[in-house]
């Protein structure tokens, strides 16, 4: 039995299509052709972590369009393959987070909002360092937002929060302002203000591209469809049969890290872990840093 530190959950991302995947013969096929199974193994090297890649060969309207049963055949499957390889959570793409969050409501996922988080306060901390930056402004917003910010605006330069639906937060940037002493203030998105000195932070809300032009502005982009972001990185996972863009790298980087900290131990730990987990993405840019794997990304990001 291999010794594995993560698995990948991969999906296909179109759907079949033809008479066999009609709903009526798919309900019937899919128990037997259609299953999930490890295709390969991922070897990232550079981190000195392995996995699996566990393949399930439907599309996301294919899944949906399967009887309840069946899709309870589908989690059954792909928990005994956990178990087999002893491994109490996998890695998904960020692409089908809303429907294998609902699929998988029992089992522990990864997304990589966290590691898009710490990706981020390492970009911004070593920007800071190299660059003179007078605001930084955060477009959109990402899991357990309020911790991350609170962690930014400790680095001491003025954050503006953009969003398309500023209200929802007022409240946090009213805590962080007069509670705090930090400048944190919130907007909609305002493109046309930005200028030289500007660090524009752009997160992927609600899986959605933001189209913006920023021609002046000094920019870090983490969206789902951002890559060349760590080049090494990105050719072992294309080498892997894996698409290398960010809603597959974060991840699959992320659960790595996480089992790196020793995140996936005892029961005990995993609990302790999801307590703090407003504060998870500190913990895997500490661990990032002692593996050495941000030097990957500065290089090339910044």
């Amino acid at each position: 039995m291999f010794d594995l530190d993560f698995a990948f959950y991969n999906l296909k991302n179109t759907d079949r299509r033809g008479i066999f995947c009609q709903k009526f013969i798919l309900d019937r096929l899919a128990p037997v052709f259609f299953g999930p199974r490890v295709e390969r193994l991922i070897d990232l090297q550079d981190l000195g972590s392995r996995g699996c890649n566990i393949t399930l060969p439907l599309g996301p309207g294919n899944l949906k369009m399967l009887e309840p049963q069946n899709r309870e055949n589908i989690v059954n499957k792909s928990k005994a393959i956990l178990e087999e390889y002893n491994l109490p959570a996998m890695a998904v793409d960020r692409r089908h987070k809303k429907q294998f969050s609902e699929l998988f409501n029992q089992l522990p996922l990864v997304f990589g909002d966290n590691f898009i988080k710490a990706l981020a306060s390492v970009m911004i901390r070593e920007t800071l360092s190299r660059r003179n930056i007078n605001k930084l402004v955060v477009v959109g917003d990402t899991e357990y937002f309020a911790d991350f910010i609170c962690e930014i605006s400790n680095l001491g330069i003025p954050v503006s929060l953009q969003s398309h639906n500023p209200c929802r937060q007022e409240v946090m940037a009213y805590r962080l302002l007069y509670e705090k002493g930090h400048a944190v203030s919130t907007s909609y998105i305002k493109p046309q203000h930005w200028q030289r000195g500007d660090l524009i932070l752009m997160f992927d809300p609600d899986q959605q591209q933001l189209a913006i032009t920023y021609p002046q502005a000094f920019y870090i982009k983490l969206s789902n469809e951002v890559c060349n972001l760590a080049l090494e990185l990105e050719n072992r996972l294309q080498k892997n049969g894996i698409d290398y863009l960010l809603h597959n790298l974060a991840p699959i980087l992320e659960i790595s890290l996480l089992s790196k900290a020793g995140i996936w131990g005892s029961d005990a730990e995993q609990n302790n872990a999801r307590e703090g987990e407003g504060q998870r993405f500190l913990v895997l840019q500490k661990i990032g840093y002692e593996l050495g794997l941000w030097d990957l990304f500065l290089d090339k990001a910044i």
